[in-house]
């Protein structure tokens, strides 16, 4: 393979990881890198569809601008959605034009990075205190403290990024017959980097996904079937799910030991969610619109449990700041039932198109990771984190049994 090949084929893989846990913005840039370097690569003219699943929720956003309380914004979103889905498209075109011994190489890069990367946040959350302190002692002085009561040297979306990438990455050593002591203590690791991190979302994210990765490689086809149902049908019910939590959620911590204060706001903001949701059910307020939905930014007297008292704390908080911190709310609040059925679709047909093979359990893993965290934490449109997901999807589709697939499929 010639260097220009190499290097082409090197900058559409993960080894940027250790970076990207720093700056985790750079995602989209590392997406845009990576999607020119694999067309440059592949020596192929992009084939879009004109109409695809994807297109149709592209449609629906633009579209609900005519009713939206902030047009402006939503034609804005979906013009910003539109370049994300023709570089998903790049990268699709890439992806499936990758050649075995592409697969074998940019797996392997991307499991070197993965590792690299845990290895350094490790020991950054495990011993933040310890660091804090020393910093202090170097520098000692008022604003020092002050900065170092808001600083984490890792965030908790640099945690997030690895527990997405550990389904394919983890799902490639144990696939190239690596120890599983290797694989043992690399979870065990993670583990300890979320345990560390206090982070609720990646720990829900890497339990759901690997117990559907256990069910996934000993009931294959029935585990595939049931996610073909059970997440599409998920995102329709979400108001009925979440409404027991978001109506009473003192009562809910008060009861689970150890409850994390940033859901107690999470439930009012799903609760404050539902009630807008209610008021346009059928066409919701408009693309992204979360941010300007009337009475989002009123504040509220929450009541924070704390472990030293009987007595909660009150703090006033924001009844919706920036997005509802669910995919599927959002997607009702924003577009209301026609979305929802839109997006359903999409999850259905992506579902459909990826989990065929029995190996797919890590693809079935980092799926259902992904949606998990998608309903606890971030905006469905959030840039860092959509460019993200395209390129944690084009390693797992690296680490995958690879298949002859239509060109419907691709």
């Amino acid at each position: 393979m010639a260097k220009k090949d190499l290097a082409l084929l090197t900058l559409q893989s993960l080894v940027y990881l250790p970076v990207l846990i720093f700056l985790t913005k750079g995602t989209v840039v590392a997406l845009v890198i990576a999607v020119i370097c694999g067309i440059f690569y592949v020596r192929s003219r992009l084939r879009f569809k004109p109409f695809n699943v994807w297109t149709l929720l592209l449609v629906t956003g633009a579209v609900s601008a005519i009713w939206s309380i902030t047009p402006e914004q939503s034609l804005e979103r979906a013009v910003k959605l539109a370049l994300f889905l023709l570089l998903l498209g790049g990268l699709v075109h890439v992806v499936n034009r990758w050649s075995e011994a592409d697969r074998r190489y940019l797996a392997e890069l991307g499991c070197r990075a993965w590792l690299v990367s845990l290895l350094i946040v490790l020991p950054l959350v495990i011993f933040e205190g310890e660091l804090k302190t020393s910093l202090v002692s170097a520098f000692p002085g008022q604003e020092t403290k002050d900065f170092l009561l808001v600083w984490k040297p890792v965030s908790n979306a640099a945690v997030i990024i690895l527990v997405v990438t550990a389904f394919p990455l983890l799902g490639h050593a144990i696939s190239t017959g690596r120890a599983k002591k290797y694989v043992f203590l690399s979870l065990v690791g993670l583990f300890a980097a979320v345990f560390a991190s206090d982070s609720t979302s990646a720990l829900f994210g890497l339990v759901a996904g690997l117990f559907i990765w256990f069910l996934y490689a000993r009931y294959t086809r029935q585990t595939a079937k049931f996610l073909t149902v059970a997440l599409p049908l998920a995102i329709l019910a979400m108001p009925i799910l979440v409404y027991p939590l978001a109506n009473n959620p003192e009562p809910i911590a008060r009861s689970i030991p150890n409850f994390p204060n940033s859901f107690i706001h999470r439930l009012h903001i799903w609760d404050f969610t539902l009630d807008r949701i209610v008021e346009r059910p059928m066409l919701g307020w408009g693309l992204d619109t979360s941010r300007a939905i009337p009475g989002g930014t009123d504040l509220r007297p929450i009541h924070y449990v704390v472990p030293w008292s009987d007595k909660p704390i009150t703090h006033p908080d924001q009844n919706l700041p920036l997005h509802p911190h669910n995919a599927a709310l959002q997607i009702w609040l924003e577009l209301g039932l026609f979305g929802v059925i839109a997006f359903m679709f999409a999850v259905w047909r992506l579902i459909r198109t990826q989990l065929v093979l029995r190996g797919d359990g890590p693809m079935a893993g980092f799926i259902v990771c992904v949606m998990a965290i998608y309903c606890v934490a971030y905006g469905l449109m959030q840039s860092w984190w959509l460019a993200f997901i395209f390129l944690a999807w084009a390693t797992a589709k690296a680490v995958g049994p690879s298949e002859p697939q239509t060109e419907t499929d691709r």
